[in-house]
């Protein structure tokens, strides 16, 4: 879009603003006196949309949802978005009902697709907001109850009464702010008008407003999740899950369900409104969480699919066998470790009695009479490169839990190396080199709005010994952060990278080539501050053998969902990445 007729525009914006920051400017009084005859119901629809609108564009999740995508298009907002007040607000209305005088809501709609502001991803981002925020749906539930009555008007006509009639010089007002942030100083009026377009958006949506819907394709949206989304103490007899689907033009629709753990999923294709549910085909575990995805199409499942991840928890009934140690699946164990030790936990208090084997036979133990609490068992006689077992049984009296941890001894020999070069490369920011910072970030590419980020890493493997037999490769890296939600479970493999690099030049636009198979592959954990493991020991063995040039590995997140995993990179002070090698 050119610059030129976009002045009078952003002279328009900057208007609001400097509106909207006067303090004793002429306020609603205005607005008061055309409507000096309304119903007193009329004055508390006002106010509630005001407020409802408020709301939502205050929210600092929206916030960061909608300054995420502007980001994501090359634009910063130069200072902090101030809080929105009624007051404000009011007084874009009164620059709102000048604009829409001149503009007709064709041309502010067409407008605002242009900017390409609506999209499924943007959409559920903030549908999940305001899913677990009571507020804001108590606000749109008084809103729904109050109505528009939007479809006994013509349509092409800006005159509506009571809410419509306040929300299209809002969104008129929102609009122009919106398209006026071509220049860096109007960049947070570009944002301000984006949350406002956005809270209005959402509000028509869900009233069904004509003169919105007869302008905006509106994607299906899921509601009366069950169980809802981050629910506790889920009963263990649940025998399904269930959701509710709705197309506001009363379109057809498909979903995707899947579960991790899988407990069933499903899908349907071209099927109206409606609530639908999923059979628990495996039983539930005792307190455990499960995560279940929900993808909504437009018609068939050809198309692009709204949704995203929502969890639960089961009851805690049984006794909960926690915190092994050493670690489940730990490598390189010493052949000196002297005990294997665990938790115990009933959260009825009852007391409890616990038995430990091992396999080979290391030792064992049991216990009687317990309480909550850490629990430890002897064992010796470990040899080198073995891989152990240990069992764990335990009950309350009433109910049975049982566990089975393994680990692996170290080598003979073992060398910890750190590497040389590791840095993120951002599809966020393609020219931008990042190989001297911490941390490590890796998150999949979802959308515009979520864009990728891998990791890269290489280790120098000359200081290994001639003439010996590699045994073992592990890459370790430290989970210690996430953001934009709890990437628990989400899978990161590791690719051999084919072509050189440098950690102090590359980009995602100069990225190195790969393999596109994948040598190893790890689950992110649910809990912070631990170590993450991918076996690297085919790679290992063929870049020692000369197979295969050593340049390295990527690690990719193979989820499709936004959920960022964060790991200390080698500029950290402390938690390097590591390769541990074992040989003989």
């Amino acid at each position: 879009m050119k610059k030129y007729p976009l002045i009078g525009v952003s002279i328009v914006a900057v208007v609001v603003l400097i509106l909207a920051s006067l303090s004793n400017v002429v306020g609603f009084q205005t607005v008061q006196t055309s409507h000096r005859q309304a119903k007193k119901e009329t004055v508390n629809q006002r106010e509630l949309l005001f407020q409802t609108i408020l709301d939502i564009t205050n929210n600092r999740e929206i916030q960061r949802i909608i300054l995420k995508s502007q980001m994501s298009r090359g634009i910063s907002p130069t200072s902090e978005i101030p809080v929105l007040t009624k007051n404000q607000l009011k007084r874009m209305y009164l620059i709102g009902l000048v604009l829409s005088k001149f503009s007709s809501k064709s041309r502010i709609q067409s407008m605002i697709r242009a900017h390409q502001l609506i999209n499924p991803e943007l959409q559920q981002e903030i549908n999940a907001v305001i899913e677990k925020n009571v507020k804001l749906q108590e606000d749109i539930m008084q809103l729904s109850n109050s109505g528009c009555d939007c479809e006994s008007k013509d349509a092409s006509s800006w005159h509506f009464p009571i809410i419509c009639t306040l929300m299209i010089p809002l969104y008129a007002v929102g609009a122009y702010m919106l398209l006026s942030g071509w220049r860096w100083d109007l960049y947070l009026c570009e944002t301000i008008g984006a949350l406002i377009i956005e809270s209005i958006e959402k509000i028509a949506s869900h009233l069904g407003c004509k003169w919105y819907l007869n302008q905006n394709n509106q994607f299906p949206y899921i509601s009366d999740i069950s169980p809802a989304d981050g629910e506790q103490n889920v009963s263990l007899s649940l025998t399904e899950l269930s959701f509710k689907i709705h197309d506001i033009e009363g379109d057809l629709m498909s979903y995707k369900v899947t579960t991790s753990p899988d407990i069933g999923g499903g899908t349907a294709t071209l099927i109206p409104n409606g609530t639908y549910t999923i059979p628990i085909v495996h039983p539930l575990q005792n307190g455990t969480t499960y995560s279940w995805l929900i993808l909504i199409y437009e018609g068939d499942t050809s198309g692009t699919p709204v949704g995203r991840t929502r969890t639960f928890t089961t009851e805690t009934l049984f006794p909960l066998i926690r915190n092994p140690s050493p670690n489940q699946n730990a490598e390189f164990v010493p052949i000196s470790t002297s005990n294997v030790s665990f938790d115990l936990t009933d959260y009825q208090g009852d007391l409890m009695n616990w038995t430990v084997e091992t396999q080979p036979d290391i030792g064992s133990g049991a216990g009687t009479g317990v309480g909550n609490g850490r629990y430890t068992v002897p064992i010796s006689g470990l040899d080198y490169f073995t891989s152990y077992t240990w069992f764990v049984n335990v009950t309350d009296g009433r109910y049975w839990s049982k566990k089975m941890f393994s680990f692996r001894t170290s080598s003979e020999n073992t060398v910890v190396l750190e590497p040389t070069d590791d840095a993120t490369i951002s599809e966020v920011s393609p020219n931008s080199n990042a190989g001297t910072s911490d941390p490590i970030d890796i998150r999949s590419h979802i959308s515009i709005s979520w864009l990728e980020l891998d990791g890269l890493i290489k280790y120098n493997i000359s200081t290994l010994p001639s003439n010996v037999t590699i045994q073992y490769a592990s890459l370790q890296l430290y989970y210690f952060h996430s953001s934009d939600g709890n990437p628990g479970g989400h899978q990161v493999n590791a690719y051999k990278v084919t072509s050189d690099w440098d950690e102090g030049t590359v980009t995602w636009n100069t990225q190195p080539s790969y393999d596109p198979e994948p040598s190893s592959l790890a689950i992110v954990p649910s809990t912070l501050n631990t170590w993450v493991f991918w076996n690297l020991t085919g790679d290992i063995q063929l870049f020692y053998l000369g197979g295969a040039p050593n340049y390295g590995w990527r690690m990719v997140d193979t989820s499709g969902s936004q959920e960022c995993s964060c790991y200390h990179s080698k500029e950290y002070s402390e938690y390097h990445p590591l390769l541990i090698i074992g040989y003989k």
